[in-house]
């Protein structure tokens, strides 16, 4: 009887161990699911979190990129991110991990928006400047153009007063003479009858023209291209003339006729056409021409 009894205890306490196995591994299963629940829920919280560093970051690039007056910050900041991320990725993630990560993530934002309002205030600032400076240009081109319309008109009226100022000859003619000792000069077209050639301009009224002692340069070229007369050279601005005859006289404001003889070497007075050139200076201020048969 005393065996029975020992035996039925036995079995009781087997069977009490068993359950006990039984509901230990219930709750270990348990307990691990539990857990792997947990590190799944962690890990996705940091991968949002990185996430969310990640695309701080980007913004700041963009930022940097458009050469922002605030670069410098934002790189700093951009780099602590990069630095944080780094750092993180290496630890194992867990409820500490996690808690440094929210707590920088939170930061981090703040700092960006504070970033974010002085990029904004720049950039109202910047379209304000622009703004300013389109008008000021705007301003400044007009007063050019008003200046530019002024210089215009003040170089016209200059203009047309040295225009009205010119003491243009009229009636430039030259002709061939025979020359008689008596001093009658008797005009003539034949070339081996002409002794020498005379050229009669008159010189108009002209109250606003310079007054006194003016010079000319008379220039006759025979068909040979030879300067008849005098053939000498002077220059003026760097420009060259070769002249036949000086020619001076007092203008007083009054028409004045004038007529001067080349004294041109008998030789060089030959059949063809002459060009005749008369110039106050570098400029010519008359021409013709000729021919002798």
């Amino acid at each position: 009887m005393a065996q029975q009894k020992d035996n039925r205890i036995l079995k009781v306490l087997l069977g009490i161990f068993i359950l006990s196995l039984l509901g230990l591994g219930v709750w270990s299963y348990n307990t691990y699911k539990e857990n792997e629940g947990i590190k799944i829920a962690l890990n996705d919280e940091k991968a949002q979190i990185q996430e969310e560093l990640d695309n701080i970051s980007s913004e700041y690039s963009i930022e940097i990129e458009k050469g922002n007056a605030l670069s410098a910050d934002l790189t700093d900041a951009r780099d602590r991110i990069t630095r944080l991320v780094d750092s993180v990725s290496k630890l194992k993630t867990d409820v500490k991990v996690l808690s440094l990560l929210r707590k920088e993530l939170s930061n981090i934002k703040r700092d960006r928006d504070l970033l974010q309002d002085r990029i904004n205030t720049l950039e109202v600032v910047n379209q304000n400047l622009a703004l300013e400076n389109e008008n000021t240009l705007a301003a400044l081109n007009t007063e050019i153009l008003k200046g530019q319309d002024q210089n215009s008109t003040i170089a016209n009226l200059n203009s047309n007063m040295a225009r009205a100022s010119a003491l243009i000859p009229v009636n430039f003619t030259p002709v061939g003479v025979i020359l008689r000792s008596s001093g009658k000069q008797i005009e003539n077209d034949r070339a081996r009858r002409v002794d020498d050639i005379k050229v009669c301009f008159t010189l108009p009224e002209n109250p606003i023209a310079t007054m006194g002692v003016t010079t000319y340069y008379l220039q006759v070229i025979n068909p040979d291209n030879n300067v008849l007369g005098e053939n000498k050279t002077k220059e003026f601005d760097g420009q060259k003339l070769t002249y036949s005859k000086v020619i001076q006289f007092n203008y007083k404001g009054k028409e004045l006729d004038l007529c001067e003889l080349v004294n041109a070497n008998e030789d060089a007075i030959i059949k063809g056409r002459y060009r005749i050139n008369l110039y106050n200076g570098p400029i010519r201020v008359s021409s013709n021409e000729m021919t002798l048969r």
